[in-house]
């Protein structure tokens, strides 16, 4: 089983390939590097994304969590820290690095994080609306579709389908911003276009 030790702005993240192309990280080494409780975060955690795992430290072999790449992801949605977002793009593309050292592709995780964000955001709009309909939903995600696409060069929106794990994530916090202002747009009835706002937001 092989470790590796890589560093991320001054702290040091331990990381774990229990099977080959499968990166685990240490939870106390993601938590610190965020600012949070790794015992807190482990207590929110799926059992089925955290584990146990023997390393070696200053003191002798020490029992510590890991957590896989999804877990890795959940820990960062529990960061309001601006670095947040920076972190989740280096663990993104460190265990890239890692997996073509493996000779091994595939970034299901990021479709599989993606689909649980898009529940979270969907239920978020549904409960900040007075009265929404199935348009309302279909709108919000043609916005951050949209808006993702012009970012990277697309002429044409693209669906999410079609998006590269780079556009998924960055897509996330578009989405969120779409949510939050129709939400505020119609609780308050005000006059502004989402749509004009988001673009003008994100376009680079």
């Amino acid at each position: 089983m092989s470790t590796k030790t890589e560093n991320w702005k001054g702290h040091q993240i331990r990381f774990v390939e229990r099977e080959p192309g499968d990166w685990w990280a240490v939870l106390s080494d993601v938590a610190d590097a965020l600012g949070l409780s790794a015992r807190f975060v482990a207590r929110r955690l799926d059992k089925d994304v955290i584990s146990k795992h023997t390393l070696p430290t200053a003191g002798g072999p020490q029992e510590m969590l890991i957590v896989n790449e999804y877990g890795i992801y959940e820990t960062v949605f529990e960061s309001r820290k601006p670095e947040a977002k920076a972190f989740k793009r280096w663990v993104f593309d460190m265990i890239k690095t890692l997996r073509k050292a493996s000779g091994l592709e595939g970034f299901q995780i990021f479709r599989m994080l993606d689909k649980e964000h898009q529940k979270e955001a969907m239920a978020k709009l549904k409960a900040g609306l007075r009265q929404p309909v199935r348009v309302d939903f279909m709108k919000a995600n043609t916005i951050a579709n949209k808006a993702v696409s012009t970012r990277y060069g697309h002429k044409k929106m693209i669906g999410k389908a079609q998006m590269t794990p780079e556009m998924l994530v960055d897509r996330q916090p578009i989405l969120e911003d779409t949510v939050n202002l129709m939400s505020v747009r119609d609780r308050f009835d005000l006059r502004f276009s989402v749509s004009e706002a988001i673009y003008k937001k994100y376009a680079q």
